[in-house]
């Protein structure tokens, strides 16, 4: 295994090309951009390990592994025995020895160090290597992605429903269709984050709202949050209680009762994170959902902003139970 190695080797955009065309056998490519730009468009077969503050921290107090940010596609390559050559490459980088100690390209470089004999970074990073060799780049087919990280409706282990805020509760399935498990925490409204899970049949169609995805890297949650958080609202102004769930209460539905605490008590996505984790232990939303959960952080700092600028209250924060 390879420690800290200066100079940091480099990879131009012709002999990334060269490799990428030899077929089977080249090297592990990691883009280390946002899942925004990574879904737009990215090089041939790379996998995406996100800039996030969150991920960037994870891998800083070794909380989570390399093996386990990449894909399970390419998660084998992590796991090999034989010699890995892997290249790194971020949107426009052209010289590693610039990067700052404390910046995530140079963190993951790090990380990436003790794992392969051989990290490289692309010189000139996407922007160079799509100008030189565009068919060599592609958008995000979803038929090449996991289509589900959780298969739905599936059984899994239940942790039992947790109460986030008195009006707010996280589960799972399991626990929405437990009619006696609802009755006794008095939760009348469900709001099912799945395409498939089935709504329970003591729920009328007026209590219950479906967003209807997946749990995989490509799925779109942001455009459903506010329109989730205006469901969770109505059920706290009807003074009744509220569930939001998925498979199991873990990644879908965990990303929306995060994005309510961001929205309605002003945290940030990394202390709504905290927030909520705090009261349910078991959650871990995939990747792809903490990138739009910090979309959602800039879209509310926007809207702040404006409204500050109009003399429009933003709304007092409830605190914490």
């Amino acid at each position: 295994m390879a420690g800290d190695r200066l100079p940091r080797k480099v990879m131009d955009a012709k002999k990334l090309a060269s490799l990428l065309r030899g077929g089977p056998g080249g090297p592990l490519v990691i883009d280390s951009r946002s899942f925004v730009e990574y879904n737009s468009w990215h090089v041939l077969s790379s996998v995406n390990i996100c800039c996030s503050k969150l991920v960037k921290r994870r891998l800083q107090q070794g909380k989570v592994t390399i093996a386990e940010l990449i894909q399970p596609a390419a998660r084998s390559q992590v796991e090999a025995t034989e010699p890995q050559d892997v290249v790194v490459y971020d949107q426009s980088t052209r010289d590693a020895s610039v990067l700052a100690a404390d910046s995530f390209l140079s963190i993951l470089l790090s990380k990436l160090d003790g794992c392969f004999d051989s990290v490289a970074i692309l010189t000139g990073g996407f922007a160079t290597f799509s100008s030189c060799f565009p068919g060599l780049c592609e958008g995000k087919p979803a038929a090449l992605l996991p289509m589900s990280l959780s298969q739905p409706c599936l059984p899994v282990p239940s942790v039992g429903l947790t109460r986030i805020l008195p009006h707010l509760y996280l589960g799972s399935q399991k626990d929405v269709l437990n009619k006696d498990l609802m009755t006794q925490n008095g939760i009348s409204y469900v709001l099912n984050a799945s395409n498939s899970c089935p709504k329970p049949d003591f729920i009328c169609e007026s209590r219950f709202m479906r967003v209807p995805i997946n749990d995989n890297y490509c799925e779109k949650l942001l455009p459903w949050l506010d329109k989730s958080i205006e469901f969770i609202d109505k059920a706290k102004l009807s003074s009744c209680q509220v569930i939001v769930h998925c498979l199991a209460g873990i990644s879908r539905s965990a990303t929306i009762a995060i994005a309510y605490i961001m929205k309605t008590m002003g945290m940030s996505s990394d202390d709504a994170y905290r927030f909520v984790k705090d009261r349910r232990p078991s959650i871990s939303p995939n990747f792809n959902f903490l990138g739009q959960l910090l979309e959602y952080e800039r879209s509310l700092k926007l809207l702040a902003a404006l409204q500050s600028d109009a003399g429009t209250p933003s709304g007092t924060p409830e605190p914490p139970p």
